[in-house]
């Protein structure tokens, strides 16, 4: 009864362990990750900043207005003589100042440099948005890589599991045959070692699926103690083109993209550089209102207003040829950001044929292991019909067990490499984010 009892309770604690535990689904996680993923906000933030900094104020076309005013009182003692003997003697004189002020000053013309600093803002406002686009793909790419390395090793664990299942069964004919003097103590033993050996492999891959979920959490920002399970299956679309990709890449990758309009910079850089050439002209303008009133001295009170403007030219004739050199050095810093450019590009698509590469040969692999998958398990069953009648020896029967998670591993790592060639693929195309909503 107390057996019975024991089961109940350990099934109890099963399920409710079970229902504990979240099905993280890879879009939840993505969508997870883009909501509080820290270097997702940090770059969207920043991308906030180079889109508010692309005004027309901040570029220079808008004039600045200043308001000033003042207020003051004091109170003074003053005695003054005179050479033709007069005399004036205060004490406790009052005076008062009040004055206010507006001031103008716009930059009219500058050589065209303030265009060219609203094209530099709208250029940088382009790269923040690109950079934000790059933290995106960058981050989402390991959280669906952490995601499917869970799924490969919860099937790991699950052949391990089964191993150890047929391993105990291994021990449980080892007894039998030894109490019915057919088999011997030594044959027993070494099926346990056995058993225990993939009891100790079970512990370190628990370990390291525990270890992979605390990494998926930290990627997504969220508490790392917070449990959960994943899927169970990689499905790799076995559907990619090159050339489909290779025409997204070149159009959509964000760091080629950042390359692109780096170098357009360096060209508006080239124009700023020039406008140091051309005079630069502002107007002024401005209104003052001043009142003072004074206890002691000849004047009593006075009141003035004030409107002043004017138009202010400056151009420079000669400033130790600092204009020329930094033009020519703005040309080639152009010229490095053409090669730039080219460097990415190129970059790109060797990253991009490398990796379809990989994905090709990661199809192949799967299917040639899912082919070795079913015979090894063939001769697993076989094997186990044999040791019961004693036609196998327990080193054949190892090996025969050991190639069956030899086998299974080999296949769900050729499907977790397909799986993180495709994402990497999806990733430098610029359509990883498309593909996943």
């Amino acid at each position: 009864m107390k057996f019975f009892q024991t089961i109940s309770f350990l099934f109890l604690i099963f399920v409710s362990q079970s229902f504990s535990q979240q099905l993280l689904s890879l879009k939840d996680a993505v969508k997870i990750a883009l909501e509080n993923n820290f270097s997702i906000n940090i770059a969207k933030n920043i991308s906030t900043i180079t889109e508010n900094n692309a005004s027309v104020g901040n570029a220079g076309f808008l004039p600045t207005i200043d308001a000033t005013g003042s207020y003051t009182k004091s109170q003074s003692n003053t005695k003054q003589e005179y050479f033709d003997g007069r005399t004036i003697d205060r004490t406790g004189a009052k005076s008062t100042n009040l004055s206010a002020g507006v001031s103008l000053n716009w930059t009219v013309f500058d050589g065209f440099e303030m265009f060219g600093n609203l094209d530099l803002l709208k250029q940088l406002n382009k790269i923040g948005k690109a950079n934000y686009k790059a933290e995106v793909e960058n981050n989402i790419a390991d959280v669906i890589d952490n995601y499917f390395n869970l799924i490969r090793e919860k099937q790991v664990l699950d052949v391990i599991k089964e191993t150890i299942r047929i391993s105990e069964e291994r021990v449980r004919i080892a007894e039998s045959k030894k109490d019915v003097g057919s088999g011997s103590k030594f044959d027993l033993r070494q099926a346990q070692v056995d058993l225990n050996e993939d009891r100790s492999t079970l512990l370190k891959e628990e370990l390291n699926y525990e270890q992979l979920k605390v990494t998926l959490n930290q990627l997504l920002g969220r508490n790392v103690n917070t449990d959960f399970d994943v899927e169970d299956t990689i499905i790799v679309n076995e559907t990619l083109n090159y050339d489909e990709l290779r025409n997204s890449a070149l159009q959509k990758n964000s760091q080629l993209f950042i390359a692109e309009r780096n170098l357009e910079l360096a060209e508006i850089n080239i124009s700023l550089a020039r406008s140091e050439l051309y005079p630069r002209i502002s107007l002024t303008g401005g209104y003052n209102y001043l009142n003072s009133e004074s206890g002691a001295g000849f004047i009593k009170t006075n009141k003035n207003y004030s409107l002043n403007y004017g138009v202010t030219a400056s151009l420079n004739l000669f400033n130790g040829l600092n204009t020329r050199r930094k033009i020519e050095n703005a040309i080639v810093e152009t010229e490095n950001s053409r090669l730039n450019y080219e460097l990415v590009k190129n970059s790109l698509e060797a990253s991009l044929l490398n990796n379809y590469k990989k994905y090709l040969n990661s199809l192949k692999l799967i299917k040639l292991e899912e082919e070795n998958l079913i015979i090894a398990e063939e001769s697993v069953d076989i094997a186990l019909e044999r040791l019961k009648l004693g036609n196998i020896t327990p080193l054949e029967f190892r090996e025969t067990q050991q190639n069956l998670i030899d086998a299974k591993s080999r296949l769900v790592s050729a499907q977790f490499e397909a799986k993180t060639a495709e994402t990497e693929l999806l990733r430098l195309s610029g359509m990883l984010i498309r593909e996943i909503k």
